[in-house]
């Protein structure tokens, strides 16, 4: 390797030299606050007759190079390179003197040989917006959105607002200095990638876009690695879009090894699992470009089968991306052979999605997580026959229950309660949808009314009884599903706040019928609400597919000294849960709701005395289960269950059983003793809980 101090416009300038832009190189992405800070630093150092340093730019010398011309591959530095270009062709179209000798020194060669024309060559993706701005081209053809053109345009405007002449700005950038760092390496394209990712470990970090893009280019060489990026990578970046990309490939490699991926470790993650499968990266890249298509579709609702992509746009109003790699193992699966199948598979994920997100049975998404990446494993390995009925099996017997299928009790309750309005929107539109198979207003046009209006006018205040009785109306029926009704544009929100006598008659002409129907209610006071609350969440109930029974026990997690979310076993008192927050309890498959670390000893003792009342009236009168050394209260060691309640710090009595227990312990301690509690019942191993952090 060779490192020389020199000017940027020395290492462009010159005769026979191109620069080439290899395809592992992100696309150009300068940002108009990147332009404005090099354009400042340079008026900066002509004012101060200074100089400013740029950074390196790291290059090797290509094969093509010989006695016409020397090819540079472009390693690092290619965005300060390109921006520096474009400037000085603002300059010179601004300046409009040939004297400055701009093209002949730092743009164009004097050849006839195209691909050695241009001192820069650009990648695919920018190279017809560079080659016209060099050009002097109109610019009026080309896509306005380019950050090529973008940027020419604001040096441009930048050069119009300054202080400084143009010529003094020219003249500036040659107290630009530069690094020039020749790797001297042939053209081993290993070896470059090594050195690109060690750049990329020390600065600014790419994308992992950029560097899955380096690695899947990676080829024997630069014809070949040419012939990837132009047949594969460049018609990912139009199907997805380059920002897009990094998402894509998390969740494609999801369907590959079935288990989360951080963001910050998705490049890292990927190389592994494809190094370690020795995949060929032209198989790689065929593969992702047939499941980007399906991707594209997924995220922008734009599936070409109507009935698939209403679904879709449903699933995308409930948030779904943690869904994202089952939908795509479906699509590639099912929408070229079977797409009947494939529409009752999402539709039953919109009703699953639709209970999960209202009842919301996990404070997190880490467990839904990982039973759909567990269903896509069983997919994929064919441990599973892909199918509707087996994937609403798995579905209503999920390893934990905080990825549960809400059951119809769970449901209805919530919606009577309140529910979120965004997912209510969804709801409800489904629910008209399966009336009228056919609703001529999109999702994202279709708005939530509040039968009784969020605002509490004078009208409405006195219409419900007063302040005090309007309050308690309020706070218990505001948002649940039965004041809540789909309208669209078309409706006069005005009308949202104006009695109910004429309220009501405009809601009959709204082309909804879970809405017009609200025209049968000539008053909506609470007797009303709680009415259309019933039907409405028994209808939900009846539209909106539940669970089957369940037939799995939910799966425990082995005692560990790392704490992870999820259900362990009652007999584990290893694993450290300090701090973490209980969510229930389960015993023989049935879910008991507790959720502070205080009731579950209690919960357990109320349970193991229904099963045998003279274990626990023995251990109790015997002091089997006692504090260590404590003897401050007893004549003896503290005891955790006694039938008098001054000998306990909290007592808390059962409710079947005249036996009090400790209730001031730490989440550890209470571990401790439900365990010795549970051993004397031998059950130790048939109650487990639910935790996360």
């Amino acid at each position: 390797m060779r490192a020389i101090g020199t000017s940027v416009l020395n290492l462009v300038g010159g005769l026979d030299k191109v620069f080439i832009v290899p395809p592992f190189q992100r696309n150009y992405d300068w940002s108009y606050e990147q332009c404005d800070e090099l354009f400042y630093d340079i008026e900066k150092a002509y004012k101060t007759n200074t100089t400013h340093y740029l950074g390196n730019v790291v290059y090797y010398m290509g094969k093509n190079s010989g006695a016409s011309f020397n090819e540079l591959i472009l390693v690092d530095g290619q965005q300060r390179i390109t921006t520096i270009l474009l400037l000085l062709c603002a300059i010179r179209d601004f300046y409009k003197k040939e004297d400055l000798r701009i093209n002949s020194r730092y743009l164009i060669n004097d050849t006839d040989i195209e691909k050695f024309r241009i001192k820069l060559k650009q990648t695919s993706y920018d190279n017809d917006a560079f080659s016209a701005v060099i050009d002097g081209r109109n610019l009026q053809e080309i896509d306005q959105q380019s950050n090529v053109i973008k940027n020419y345009k604001r040096f441009l405007t930048l050069l119009k607002e300054s202080e400084v002449e143009p010529q003094n700005i020219y003249d500036a950038i040659q107290k630009l200095e530069i690094v020039d760092v020749n790797l001297e390496i042939s053209d081993d394209l290993s070896k470059v990638q090594t050195v690109f990712e060690k750049i990329n470990s020390t600065g600014k970090k790419l994308q992992p876009s950029d560097l899955i893009r380096n690695y899947l280019l990676l080829a024997s060489t630069s014809i070949e690695q040419e012939k990837l990026y132009n047949n594969y990578w460049i018609k990912l970046e139009q199907q997805l879009g380059n920002d897009n990309i990094s998402k894509f490939a998390k969740y494609y490699l999801i369907t590959k090894i079935y288990e989360d991926v951080v963001n910050d470790n998705i490049y890292k993650s990927f190389k592994d699992y494809f190094d370690t499968n020795k995949s060929p990266h032209v198989e790689v890249l065929n593969d992702m470009l047939k499941y980007s298509e399906f991707y594209s579709w997924i995220v922008a609702n734009k599936c070409p089968d109507e009935k698939i992509n209403i679904i879709l746009e449903i699933l995308n109003l409930l948030k779904t991306d943690d869904l994202y790699p089952l939908y795509l193992v479906l699509f590639e699966k099912l929408y070229n052979s079977n797409k009947d199948e494939l529409y009752k598979i999402m539709n039953l994920l919109s009703d699953f999605m639709l209970r999960y997100r209202i009842v919301s049975p996990s404070g997190g998404g880490g467990a839904l997580r990982s039973t759909i990446y567990g269903l896509v494993e069983k997919i994929q390995g064919e441990i599973i026959e892909l199918n509707y009925d087996n994937i609403l099996f798995e579905l209503s017997n999920s390893p934990t229950p905080a990825s549960r299928f809400p059951s119809d009790e769970e449901f209805k309750n919530q919606l009577k309660n309140s529910v979120y309005i965004a997912y209510a929107r969804a709801l409800l539109y489904k629910m008209e949808l399966i009336e009228k198979n056919n609703i001529p207003v999109k999702l994202n046009k279709i708005t939530i009314e509040h039968l009784m209006p969020q605002t509490r006018t004078k009208w409405w205040v006195d219409y419900l009884g007063g302040e005090d009785e309007t309050n308690r109306i309020y706070n218990t029926y505001l948002n649940c599903i039965g004041n809540l009704a789909p309208i669209s544009g078309s409706y006069n929100s005005k009308n949202s706040n104006k009695p109910w006598e004429e309220k009501v008659e405009n809601l009959k002409n709204v082309q909804f019928v879970i809405t017009s129907s609200v025209a049968f209610y000539k008053t909506w006071k609470e007797s009303d609400i709680q009415k259309r609350n019933e039907e409405i969440s028994s209808r939900a109930c009846r539209e909106i597919v539940g669970p089957l029974k369940r037939e799995r026990e939910y799966e425990s997690r082995e005692a560990s000294n790392d704490f992870e979310d999820g259900i362990y076993s009652l007999s584990d008192i290893v694993t450290p849960m300090s701090g973490t927050t209980l969510e229930n309890m389960i015993y023989d498959g049935k879910e008991y709701s507790v959720t502070k670390w205080c009731e579950l000893l209690p919960l357990v003792c109320e349970i193991l005395y229904d099963i045998d009342p003279t274990i626990l009236n023995t251990a109790t009168i015997d002091n089997t289960i006692h504090k260590a050394t404590s003897k401050q209260r007893y004549n003896e060691k503290d005891p955790i269950l006694s039938n008098i309640s001054s000998y306990l710090i909290t007592p808390i009595k059962l409710k079947n059983a005249n036996i009090y227990v400790e209730g001031c312990l730490s989440s550890d301690r209470t571990r401790y003793y439900v365990k010795q509690i549970l051993d004397l019942y031998g059950l130790a191993d048939r109650f487990q809980i639910c935790v996360r952090e």
